[in-house]
């Protein structure tokens, strides 16, 4: 019982995750608010490919997790650990910017994703 309900919401944090960022991209491009494509063009559209592809993995092992796939949590703990990666990165560039409740919001994603790995991880090992 306890495992269904990790998966669940694990399932929903990460499609909402998912699709979070990859809309967040398409409004920051299409309302021109990506300086770094003038500056620094070889660099943003890495880091674009990188976000996107965290986003797409996110969703994906949302909805693997919500049809119930055996294999969908080891695949939401590795989408997870590139949320982990990416906030911790934002929090600093926009801490470097000032702009602290960014920072608090990705301080927040931050520990939602650690906590539901760890009870991914703890409901698999102990199968509950």
């Amino acid at each position: 019982m306890i495992k269904l309900i990790v998966l669940i919401i694990s399932g929903i944090y990460a499609i909402i995750i998912g699709i979070g960022i990859i809309y967040l991209w398409i409004m920051l491009y299409r309302t021109k608010q990506i300086p770094e494509l003038k500056t620094e063009p070889v660099a943003i559209k890495f880091h674009l490919i990188a976000e996107i592809t965290m986003g797409a993995l996110c969703l994906i092992s949302g909805i693997l997790l919500l049809i119930g796939v055996i294999w969908a949590s080891y695949f939401f703990i590795m989408a997870m650990g590139l949320v982990v990666y990416a906030v911790i990165n934002s929090a600093g560039y926009y801490g470097q910017q000032k702009q602290w409740s960014f920072v608090i919001m990705f301080g927040m994603i931050l520990i939602v994703s650690v906590i539901l790995i760890i009870l991914n991880i703890f409901t698999r090992t102990y199968n509950l």
